[in-house]
C-alpha cells in the first residue's frame, strides 16, 4: 500500500466455487485508476426459483477515472433457466418516461463499457413457454458503447422440444443467430417435427425472436391446412387427407384435441389425439411405440359403442404390416417406393 494507492491479491468463496481478484488501484483527484483481474470457477452467481447459474469468469477491468472498460471471457458450466410465465405481459413503450426519477449529472456518472465473450458449456438448459432444450455455443456481448446491448455469435438448441398447437415437436435444428443487433432480438432458425405412424409433420420458424415467421411441412406432402390440422388434432395420413368437418365441428375437434393432449400428458401417453374416418366418425385415439418397429393404437368412438385396436409393424425400410381389430378384422402388407 502506498500513499495514494493499494496493491491487492485475495480470494473468496461463492457457492461451491472460489473467486480470485488481484490488481492495483490508485486515486488521482479523488478518482480511481488502475487494473484489476477477476478469475473464478463454478461461482453460483444466480440462485432463484427462475434460474440457477454457475459462472467461471476471467475478466480484466481497466479503470480510468470515471470510465471502466471490462474485457474477457465468462464460461457457464451449468445453468438451469425456467423463466416465470409472462403470458399477457406488455413490453414498455420506447417513449416511456418515469415521472419523478432523480436525474444524475452526466459529468458525475461512471461509464462502464464491456466486451465479453459468453461461452455455454454442456449443462445449460432452458425450459420456457413453448421451448425446452439444451443451449450451447458462444456469443460476444458489447455493452455501453451504444444505447442498446448488442451481440455477435450463435447459440444452438440441442435435444430440445418446441410446442406448437399443444403438441411437443422434436427440434431437429435450432439456432439463435446474433449479428451485431440488439441481444434481445436475435435471428431464429428452428425446424421441429412430430412423427406420426405414417406421416411426419413439422414447422419451420424463421425471422427474429420478436417477429417470427412460421411455415409448415410434411412427408409425404400435405396442404398447409392439413398439416396444421394434423399437428393440432393428431391422427394419421389418411385422417388428415379426409378430414372434411365443417367450421363448427372443426373448432370442436380442435378443442377436444387439446384436451386429449393434456389428458395424455397426465397419464403418461404422449400420443393422444382425435381421429376421423371416411364416415366422419370421430374417435379418441391413444397410441404408443412399444418398440422402435411396433406401434399400437386404441381408438374409442365418441358417438358409438365402437372400439378399434390397430397395430403397425415395420419389417424394414420398405415393408410394413398393418392390422386392425374392431367391427371387422383385417391385415395389410405395404411396400413403400421412395422417389
Amino acid at each position: 500500500m502506498t500513499d495514494n494507492g493499494v496493491d491487492f491479491n485475495g480470494s473468496t468463496r461463492l457457492g461451491s466455487g472460489i473467486a480470485k481478484a488481484k490488481g492495483r488501484l490508485e486515486w488521482r483527484n479523488s478518482l480511481p485508476y488502475g487494473k484489476v483481474t477477476v478469475e473464478g470457477t463454478n461461482l453460483r452467481v444466480t440462485d432463484v426459483p427462475e434460474a440457477q447459474i454457475d459462472a467461471s469468469p476471467n475478466l480484466d477491468f481497466d479503470i480510468n477515472g470515471r470510465r471502466i472498460q471490462v474485457t474477457g471471457v465468462v464460461t457457464v458450466p451449468y445453468a438451469k433457466i425456467v423463466p416465470a410465465d409472462l403470458t399477457g405481459a406488455v413490453r414498455p413503450s420506447s417513449d416511456e418516461v418515469i415521472v419523478g426519477q432523480e436525474q444524475t449529472d452526466p459529468l458525475k456518472r461512471f461509464e462502464v463499457v464491456s466486451t465479453i465473450t459468453l461461452s455455454l458449456a454442456d449443462r445449460v438448459s432452458i425450459d420456457t413457454t413453448g421451448l425446452t432444450g439444451r443451449l450451447a455455443g458462444n456469443i460476444t456481448v458489447r455493452s455501453g458503447y451504444d444505447k442498446v446491448t448488442s451481440a455477435t455469435g450463435e447459440l444452438n438448441i440441442e435435444q430440445g422440444k418446441y410446442t406448437a398447437y399443444a403438441r411437443k415437436l422434436d427440434i431437429q435444428r435450432g439456432r439463435l443467430i446474433f449479428t451485431g443487433g440488439p441481444i434481445g432480438n436475435p435471428g431464429i432458425d428452428i425446424r421441429a417435427i412430430k412423427v406420426f405412424p405414417d406421416v411426419t409433420a413439422g414447422v419451420n420458424v424463421r425471422g427474429t425472436l420478436l417477429q417470427p415467421r412460421i411455415s409448415f411441412f410434411s412427408d409425404p406432402s400435405l396442404t398447409q391446412s392439413q398439416i396444421v390440422s394434423l399437428i393440432l388434432a393428431g391422427g394419421s395420413l389418411e385422417s388428415a387427407q379426409n378430414r372434411q368437418a365443417g367450421a363448427g365441428n372443426e373448432l370442436l375437434a380442435q378443442g377436444g384435441a387439446i384436451l386429449a393432449q393434456q389428458l395424455g400428458s397426465h397419464v403418461g401417453i404422449e400420443d393422444v389425439s382425435l381421429e376421423s374416418d371416411l364416415t366422419n366418425e370421430t374417435s379418441l385415439v391413444l397410441g404408443r411405440y412399444l418398440s422402435p418397429r411396433l406401434y399400437v393404437s386404441y381408438g374409442i368412438a365418441l358417438t358409438q359403442q365402437l372400439n378399434v385396436l390397430k397395430l403397425r409393424y415395420s419389417l424394414g425400410d420398405r415393408w410394413t404390416i398393418k392390422t386392425e381389430v374392431g367391427t371387422a378384422r383385417g391385415a395389410d402388407l405395404f411396400y413403400t417406393i421412395q422417389k
